[in-house]
C-alpha cells in the first residue's frame, strides 16, 4: 500500500527576533513556497493510479470500511459503496489490509486526539505567539526558539503528552542563536492549530484549568514584568501581541474566569517603524500592541496562572511584595 506522503501546503517560514509565526512585528528571514501532497492511492477504471487522497478523507473512508465490514458485507460490496459516496475506487488490497489490520490511514504519523486539556491548551498560546508552524520538505513541525530553558522544557513536556509520548520532546541548546529549541512533528496537530482563533476558543475554554495554561504560555511567551523600587514601588505586568484581537480575548478571560482587571489594548510600535535590538535593526512590518495588568489584580494573576519561566515569576512575586 502506498506510504502516507505530506499534505498542501503553501507555507512561509517567517524567522524572527521572537521567532513568531504570521504576527512576527518584525521579519529578518523568508523562505519560500513549499508544497508537498498526502493521501492513499486511487485505482481510475484504466488501472491508471492517480494522485493521492487528503488525509482527512482517507481516515473517513477507513471508518466507513470497518463499519461496513462489521455489518457483514463483501469487499466487493464494500468497494462498491465507498465508490459511490466518495467517487473514488479503493483497491481490494488496500481494503483488505485495512480490515484485517495490517495498515492503518494514518501510518506512522504522530496520531492526535483533539480532546481538550491543559497542555493543549498551553500548545495554542505557545503558536499564538512565541512558536513557529511549517513545513520543512520532510514534516509539519512544530517549533519553538526561546532564551529561557524551562519555557522550552514545558513546551516538550505539553507536546509530547497531546501526542501520546512516553518521554517529553527534548530540548537542545543552539551556539548561534544562543537559545534553546525544541520541536515536534505531526501533521494532525499542525492543522489544528492552524485553525482559525474562532474555532479554537471552545477547546481553551473547556475548563478553567485550559484557560489557565492557555493564559501562562502566552504571558510566557509575551508577557514581561517590570519591577522598580525606589521612593515609590513601581510594577508593570503587560502582554505584548501585534494581533489586537487576541489581546482583546485575553482580556476577556482574565476577567470572565479569575476577576483580573486590565487596561489596554494600547499601541507599542507602528508599522514601518525601526526598532534597534542588540542583534540587529528590524523594521515593524505590523502595529504591535500590549494590555497591562492592574496592580490590585497582580495577586491574583500570581495565585490562579503565574509563570512557568522561573526570572519572570521572581518578579511577580517581588512586585506583590
Amino acid at each position: 500500500m502506498p506510504s502516507l506522503l505530506s499534505l498542501a501546503y503553501n507555507i512561509y517560514a517567517n524567522y524572527s527576533l521572537f521567532g513568531r509565526n504570521a504576527d512576527t512585528p518584525f521579519k529578518k528571514y523568508r523562505g519560500g513556497d513549499i508544497m508537498s501532497v498526502v493521501g492513499v492511492g486511487i485505482i481510475s477504471k484504466r488501472g491508471e493510479r492517480r494522485k493521492y487522497l487528503p488525509l482527512e478523507i482517507r481516515a473517513k473512508m477507513y471508518e466507513d470500511v470497518v463499519k461496513l465490514r462489521k455489518q457483514g458485507l463483501k469487499l466487493s460490496e464494500i468497494q462498491r459503496r465507498i465508490y459511490e459516496k466518495y467517487k473514488k475506487q479503493l483497491p481490494m488490497s488496500t481494503l483488505h489490509d485495512w480490515i484485517n489490520g495490517k495498515h492503518h490511514p494514518l501510518g506512522k504519523v504522530n496520531k492526535f486526539d483533539e480532546k481538550p486539556s491543559p497542555e493543549l491548551s498551553y500548545i495554542n498560546g505557545v503558536m499564538l505567539s512565541d512558536g513557529c508552524l511549517y513545513f520543512d520538505g520532510n514534516g509539519y513541525l512544530l517549533w519553538l526558539t526561546v532564551k529561557d530553558k524551562e519555557f522550552a522544557e514545558e513546551f516538550g513536556r505539553c507536546l509530547a503528552k497531546i501526542l501520546g509520548k512516553k518521554e517529553p520532546y527534548k530540548s537542545f541548546w543552539d551556539k548561534n542563536r544562543k537559545q534553546w529549541i525544541v520541536k515536534g512533528c505531526s501533521i494532525q496537530l499542525f492543522k489544528f492549530l492552524n485553525r482559525p482563533l474562532k474555532e479554537l476558543k471552545p477547546y481553551i475554554e473547556h475548563c478553567k484549568d485550559c484557560v489557565a495554561s492557555f493564559l501562562r504560555a502566552l504571558f510566557d511567551a509575551e508577557g514581561c514584568i517590570y519591577v522598580k523600587i525606589r521612593k515609590r514601588k513601581k510594577r508593570l505586568l503587560r502582554l505584548h501581541n501585534t494581533n489586537k484581537e487576541l489581546l482583546i480575548y485575553v482580556q476577556y478571560l482574565l476577567k470572565k474566569y479569575f476577576d483580573i482587571d486590565t487596561t489596554g489594548p494600547h499601541l507599542t510600535t507602528k508599522k514601518g517603524s525601526i526598532e534597534h535590538f542588540p542583534n540587529g535593526v528590524y523594521k515593524a512590518t505590523k502595529n504591535c500592541y500590549y494590555i497591562s495588568i492592574c496592580a490590585k489584580s497582580l495577586f491574583d494573576f500570581y495565585k490562579h496562572i503565574g509563570f512557568t519561566i522561573k526570572r519572570k515569576q521572581r518578579n511577580l512575586i517581588k512586585a506583590i511584595q
